[in-house]
């Protein structure tokens, strides 16, 4: 019978299947074909199956794992992903979004805090406020320093 890793990405299965050690720490049948499609859709069929293939068949599920937190974080978090969420303290939110994942929701990125978005905002209309002087037209435009 096929796992359900193979079922959702529609690929034959076998006894030395290398998808049905990776889904053993997740119970629900439901929550490993969610699991699965949601790694795949991230990080791609072939790359997600040569990623597990090149992993000793002992940490294969630890891969897997790692691999659906950092998805689950990435697409939280766009910019620093799973780690970023460690670092700063939140990683209750990428354990929530894993839990979403597994029940099949969707999980959608946080916002920026306000000040960042109001740097953003302030900075943006000083640029369009702008008028080019005569003759300088094709000068380069100002970049946005979000740093400062």
């Amino acid at each position: 019978m096929s796992c359900n890793g193979c079922r959702v990405l529609r690929r034959g299965c076998s006894d030395e299947c290398i998808l049905r050690p990776c889904l053993e720490w997740i119970e629900s049948p439901q929550a490993q074909a969610q699991a699965t499609l949601f790694v795949s859709k991230f990080f791609g069929r072939s790359d997600l199956m040569s990623l597990v293939a090149a992993v000793p068949h002992s940490q294969r599920s630890v891969l897997f794992q790692s691999l659906l937190f950092e998805a689950c974080g990435r697409k939280v978090n766009p910019v620093n992903g799973a780690v970023g969420l460690l670092i700063t303290g939140n990683w209750h939110i990428c354990r929530a979004a894993v839990e979403t994942v597994l029940a099949g929701g969707v999980i959608t990125p946080i916002s920026p805090p306000d000040g960042v978005v109001k740097c953003m905002e302030t900075e943006a209309s000083e640029i369009s406020e702008e008028s080019p002087e005569s003759g300088e037209s094709d000068k380069e435009p100002k970049l946005l320093n979000l740093f400062s």
